[in-house]
């Protein structure tokens, strides 16, 4: 099981006008909305007012978790058996499904930081501002993507967690000496 598929934060209720079925996250500028990861919410985005009483929106059925910390957008979780809304790169709309490869992956975002290959599942991971923002892509088979999760100071940013999947690349990554 993925890293965030089994995140537990517990089932909240929440106003089903606080969910946006048709959800953009541009995955080049880390922006989910209109908000960019690690700023409070925008006033526009319909999740906005949602993150004044609760940390965590959840609409199964439009297959995303957004989750704030200090008030501010910390991480999207996406199952793409649900999702029905946009990604982006660079601008433009990139279709990404259950059908998407690693090689697709690759093609689009080239080679990653750091790819894991545990029991048959894969996961790559992209590190971006000197590994203040990861991206991930999840293959549970080994063959098709399942989960996207787009956050701030992620799994890898933390030393024990690098020891743990046997990271022996300079960290951070990009950071120019």
């Amino acid at each position: 099981m993925g890293l965030l598929s089994s995140f537990n934060t517990g089932r909240q209720n929440f106003d089903v006008n606080a969910a946006d079925s048709r959800l953009s996250v541009d995955l080049t500028k880390f922006v989910v909305g209109s908000t960019p990861l690690g700023k409070e919410p925008w006033d526009g985005d319909s999740f906005a007012s949602h993150f004044e009483k609760h940390t965590t929106l959840k609409p199964e059925q439009y297959g995303y978790e957004l989750g704030v910390e200090e008030g501010v957008l910390d991480y999207a979780f996406l199952t793409l058996e649900n999702f029905r809304g946009i990604f982006l790169v660079d601008g433009k709309s990139t279709p990404l499904s259950t059908s998407t490869t690693k090689e697709d992956i690759f093609s689009i975002f080239g080679e990653p930081y750091w790819s894991d290959l545990d029991d048959g599942e894969i996961i790559l991971f992209y590190e971006y501002l000197e590994g203040t923002i990861e991206l991930q892509f999840e293959f549970p088979d080994g063959e098709h993507l399942e989960f996207i999760t787009l956050m701030k100071d992620g799994v890898l940013s933390k030393q024990k967690q690098r020891e743990s999947y046997g990271v022996n690349k300079p960290w951070p990554p990009g950071k120019k000496e």
